[in-house]
């Protein structure tokens, strides 16, 4: 039961990482895909090593 609990709470933290590099690409119009995917990668980084 407590492994699926923490699978849920990894997975709503991974729709909450998602929907942030989203809405940063929709209001930094300056911004580049390299820069979005590298803040991904190190957001998903952080959430692994949890």
């Amino acid at each position: 039961m407590e492994k699926n609990v923490e699978n849920i709470s990894m997975k709503a933290d991974f729709s909450e990482i998602v929907k942030k590099t989203y809405d940063k690409a929709m209001q930094e119009k300056e911004i580049s895909l390299n820069q979005l995917i590298e803040d991904l990668k190190e957001d998903l980084r952080h959430l692994v090593a949890l």
